[in-house]
């Protein structure tokens, strides 16, 4: 009877008959180069054919955990302490003197000293009153102990069954300092049958390779007795250019969706805006540099806007000129309507924040009223890598009862974390309609650096009071520029790329 076999199962067959031993399966893969499926696959066309097996045996391993590979590259505490003494050269040390030379903590510290008093390299004596520490050797050899972990370094695992009586007590020491974790594995014996020993390879017929499987041979089964071309899954293949959304509105919808998903609802603004709800209603002086030409975008027409209800913009004048009701002494000059009612771009996102607690007077809401803002803004910048005369805001604000920089602290660090940042700071700063005021760092991984992100703060007396927003009710505001958190996570230098598309980077981009 001629044998047929696939030619990855004659080659198995003839790794098995030189070796002419049992061979355990992971590290027969290993040798060969090939996939552990396929070698297991190939086994059992051997069984089918009486020529080969395999049995299973349950394996213990052993492995050191984190602790233990710490101990395996920097050494034991004891042995970190003791080096550390000697080099010191001192002849007596305290409890104190030691965690500075070591800075260990105290558990760590203690169990390195009673292991080298255990070790007989120090004397200890409290005669004086105070826990000292005497050095007793010159020198400290290694301990087998400290001999047996390095075995760990050649070979990440011990098979428990393998191990020898000594082995099997320096185990047992390990395992004593927690040093140890286990995992059941199930090990697999690859052998030759009596009648595999026997046949000769060459009396094998290999099956002929086919690259397609035909529909005939799906209905007849043939399909099981034919020998499939192996395809190398490695290589790349056809690069698609097919249509994904750009990178700037999957960064904008996940911001969105993040914002929804903590209560937020979203807020637009018109994007030509009175200078009103741009500066004044932020108190914000009308001799301000920032509104100059320079600066900022005015608009020929319409050249005046109209103001909101008279009473609310006479609150805002008198904020201006004497500090209103809040308390504050204003900025004691004589307010403009006329400069108030000039139309502009809108400078930042906060225009519509500023509406939106117009709109919380009006309609004499309740708090809390939590909303957010992804919106266009306007400066007349000079365009280069890192600046746009157009590009994005994000704002949010919370008004409600009570509450304080730390309900506005933890808002930042959720939203932060579910943008992939979990190691969010803040710190003291100076924003004009903000006080008290936090800076917004965050860690990159990536990058391996803090990045200030936003600015953020509690809006001052002089911007909530004309709108009826008074203590102890109070408006916790953020914000940001949108192209700079886009650049750190898209990974670019150029925040000009985000608006001119360039073809090769999009193509390479995930979807």
């Amino acid at each position: 009877m001629v044998i047929k076999l696939k030619q990855n199962v004659i080659d198995i067959l003839k790794k098995l008959k030189e070796k002419d031993v049992e061979v355990e399966a992971s590290e027969l893969a290993k040798e060969l180069k090939i996939d552990y499926i396929v070698l297991m696959s190939a086994v059992n066309d051997l069984a089918a054919n009486n020529l080969g097996g395999f049995k299973e045996n349950k394996i213990d391993y052993l492995y050191l955990n984190d602790e233990g590979l710490d101990y395996l590259k920097n050494g034991f505490p004891f042995r970190r302490l003791i080096n550390l003494i000697l080099k010191d050269g001192k002849k007596e040390y305290s409890v104190i003197d030691l965690k500075k030379l070591s800075k260990f903590e105290d558990e760590a510290l203690y169990r390195a000293i009673q292991n080298m008093k255990k070790n007989r390299w120090i004397l200890t004596s409290k005669a004086a009153g105070e826990y000292k520490v005497y050095p007793d050797v010159k020198e400290a050899p290694s301990l087998e102990i400290e001999k047996f972990i390095t075995t760990f370094e050649k070979k990440s695992y011990h098979d428990k069954s393998k191990l020898s009586k000594k082995e099997a007590e320096q185990i047992d020491a390990l395992n004593r300092r927690n040093l140890l974790k286990r995992e059941k594995k199930t090990q697999r014996i690859v052998y030759l049958t009596s009648e595999g020993k026997k046949i000769q390879v060459s009396k094998i017929e290999p099956l002929a390779e086919i690259s397609n499987l035909t529909s005939d041979m799906l209905l007849t089964g043939e399909w099981e007795r034919v020998n499939l071309k192996p395809f190398n899954v490695s290589v790349t293949g056809p690069r698609l250019h097919a249509g994904k959304i750009n990178p700037l509105i999957n960064i904008i919808n996940k911001i969105r969706n993040i914002f929804l998903s903590m209560g937020f609802t979203e807020i637009k603004g018109p994007i030509v805006e009175s200078a009103f709800f741009n500066f004044d209603a932020l108190f914000q002086p009308q001799d301000h540099p920032a509104r100059e030409m320079h600066d900022t975008f005015y608009l020929n027409n319409p050249k005046q806007s109209k103001l909101p209800q008279k009473d609310r913009v006479d609150a805002v004048k008198a904020t201006h000129e004497n500090g209103g009701d809040c308390g504050s002494l204003g900025w004691e000059y004589d307010w403009s309507y006329d400069i108030a009612k000039k139309v502009i771009l809108r400078t930042h996102t906060t225009a519509t924040t500023c509406r939106r607690l117009a709109q919380f007077y009006k309609n004499k809401e309740k708090p809390p009223i939590k909303v957010f803002s992804i919106d266009k803004v306007f400066r007349n910048e000079k365009v280069d890598r890192s600046h746009l005369a157009e590009f994005m805001q994000v704002e949010g604000i919370v008004i409600d009862e009570n509450v304080t920089l730390c309900d506005l602290r933890g808002l930042l660090t959720e939203f932060y974390g579910k943008m992939g940042f979990p190691k969010v700071i803040t710190r003291p700063g100076f924003f004009p309609y903000t006080e008290p005021s936090l800076e917004v760092s965050v860690y990159s991984e990536e990058l391996g650096t803090w990045l200030e992100l936003a600015g953020s703060g509690i809006f001052r007396p002089e911007v909530t009071y004309p709108w009826g927003i008074k203590n102890p009710t109070r408006v916790l505001a953020w914000g940001m520029g949108l192209e700079r958190l886009a650049m750190l996570m898209a990974g670019r230098e150029d925040i000009r790329d985000l608006y001119r598309n360039p073809i090769k980077w999009l193509r390479e981009v995930s979807y």
